[in-house]
């Protein structure tokens, strides 16, 4: 039995506000954190991994390609922040160095005053509301690994950008699988009747 004067232990919890939570800081939402934060918006950008970049980072090495095709298209360019992106790796790591890409990546993010970068947080949970016809995000909360610290995330605005849909799933939001049949959104490519999800190209029919 413990000692009755050992005082009973709580996780540390924090409660951080923004105007913006980008939820996922792989290119996408470090693309949406950096715009949001550029626009003059306070931002918290979480992600489950130690550095950024997502499928693009060392950590899975899917190289960007973009528009360029991997060289095939010489004069084809991406732009806007992908752009900037793309363009300071070219001259920082010209021999396209994974962990310089890493760098280049959280330089970019840094160099925003506006953006609270949380890294090796995993969104657990999220609070919503319904709104008339529409589903409202009121919270995320997120557990930070490495100082194990649990962290509400309360903004105006969410924006997933998980890869999977993580923070609609936990929220409540409508969503179904497999893939559309022609008549649900008048797309010719689609097959007459609704199918399954099915691993493999989306080209199958």
């Amino acid at each position: 039995m413990p000692s009755p004067s050992v005082e009973a232990r709580a996780v540390r919890t924090e409660n951080v506000r923004a105007d913006v939570t980008v939820a996922g800081g792989g290119l996408a939402g470090v693309c949406a954190a950096i715009a949001a934060a550029r626009q003059g918006a306070t931002v918290s950008l979480i992600q489950n991994r130690p550095m950024l970049g997502g499928n693009s980072s060392s950590e899975v090495r899917v190289w960007v390609c973009g528009a360029t095709a991997h060289g095939a298209q010489q004069y084809a360019r991406e732009t806007g922040i992908m752009g900037e992106l793309w363009l300071e790796n070219q001259f920082t790591n010209p021999d396209g160095n994974p962990y310089y890409w890493d760098l280049v990546v959280l330089e970019a993010v840094n160099a925003e005053p506006n953006i609270t970068l949380y890294l090796n947080t995993e969104v657990l949970e999220a609070t919503a509301h319904d709104d008339g016809d529409h589903r409202v995000i009121d919270s995320l909360t997120g557990w930070m690994i490495g100082s194990e610290r649990r962290i509400s995330f309360t903004s105006e605005t969410f924006i997933d950008c998980t890869g999977d849909g993580l923070v609609g799933h936990l929220a409540g939001a409508e969503y179904r699988t497999g893939r559309e049949r022609r008549g649900d959104f008048n797309e010719s490519w689609a097959p007459p009747g609704a199918r399954p999800p099915t691993q493999g190209s989306p080209h199958h029919v």
